[in-house]
């Protein structure tokens, strides 16, 4: 692995002569999405093994909201550039792929399950705003 001067680091590929570019700043969104995806993922195993969605139907209001910022913290770091359509179009099919995921495993258990995913994607689009806003602030500023 090599450094070059303007901060983004060379990782050789093992299927070729090409490298894989990875800017610092790219990195660390990168790094903290997956940090947010770790917490997230062991919030949401306690939270199973301890009846949390069941007794507190609220909770799941938070998790889909930091679920939103995972994931566009996540996609933050995979865009080198400002490109809003790229960043609603991978965001949304993450989203309505998760709700599909929660529908086909029989998570749903409530008789307002069109309210429910309303609000499931109301609070993955909040979280995914916030961080867009973020990343218009710092590394979108150009």
């Amino acid at each position: 692995m090599s450094c070059r001067k303007d901060g983004s680091t060379e990782i050789p590929a093992s299927c070729g002569d090409f490298c894989v570019r990875i800017d610092s700043m790219n990195l660390r969104w990168l790094l903290v999405a997956l940090f947010l995806s770790l917490a997230l993922a062991l919030t949401n195993v306690w939270a199973i093994e301890h009846s949390i969605f069941w007794r507190y139907v609220w909770f799941d209001v938070p998790m889909h909201f930091f679920g939103g910022v995972a994931l566009a913290v996540f996609a933050v770091g995979v865009l080198k550039k400002r490109r809003p359509v790229w960043f609603v179009v991978l965001l949304a099919a993450v989203f309505i792929a998760w709700e599909i995921f929660e529908y086909v495993f029989g998570v749903p258990k409530e008789a307002n399950y069109r309210f429910d995913t309303a609000l499931d994607f109301l609070m993955d689009t909040l979280g995914a705003v916030l961080v867009y806003g973020l990343a218009r602030m710092t590394v979108w500023k150009k």
